[in-house]
């Protein structure tokens, strides 16, 4: 994790409105699920990123973790007897706070993942445990019940970015 990556130091750029107050509404315990969705290269890491340092800075622990790296880690258990999938996939279901990154990247985007999306953001909302999510996927592919759980507006945020990518652009290429 970047630590330079806080609220403050986020570039405001067009298409961003409202996107920083929403997740503070969310580490301020006003909702509890947010997912962000949008292009490549327009911050969406930077702001889980900057949830987690805030929390962190309100004695609260989360951790960043990709979901291509969490569906891995659930695809390295099965059959598996030294390492528990049920227990791993537990821990994402019901820790306190979880903080998702890239939802649908790196191969995740399949039946396996859109699975395991939708057991943890089922369990979580049901328990009105902390979640934050990024993702580059068209919102409309997501599992229905997913989606249906981040448009609940009394919990949950569902947040278009529509800034550009941002980073920088090497000349010449």
């Amino acid at each position: 994790m970047n630590l330079a990556h806080t609220f403050d130091n986020f570039k405001k750029v067009g298409g961003m409105s409202g996107i920083v107050a929403a997740f503070r509404d969310v580490i301020n315990g006003q909702c509890f699920m947010l997912m962000i969705y949008g292009g490549v290269g327009n911050g969406k890491t930077h702001l889980l990123e900057a949830s987690a340092i805030e929390l962190y800075r309100l004695g609260k622990f989360a951790r960043v973790m990709l979901f291509s790296r969490m569906l891995s880690t659930l695809r390295a258990t099965i059959n598996n007897q030294e390492k528990n999938y049920d227990d791993i996939l537990s821990n994402y279901c019901y820790g306190e706070r979880l903080i998702m990154d890239d939802v649908g990247a790196g191969g995740s985007d399949n039946a396996f993942g859109d699975k395991i999306l939708e057991e943890i953001v089922c369990a979580r909302f049901g328990r009105q445990l902390l979640t934050i999510m990024s993702t580059n996927r068209n919102i409309d592919t997501l599992p229905e019940r997913v989606l249906s759980r981040l448009q609940d507006k009394s919990t949950s945020y569902l947040l278009f970015n529509k800034a550009e990518d941002y980073r920088p652009r090497i000349k010449g290429k």
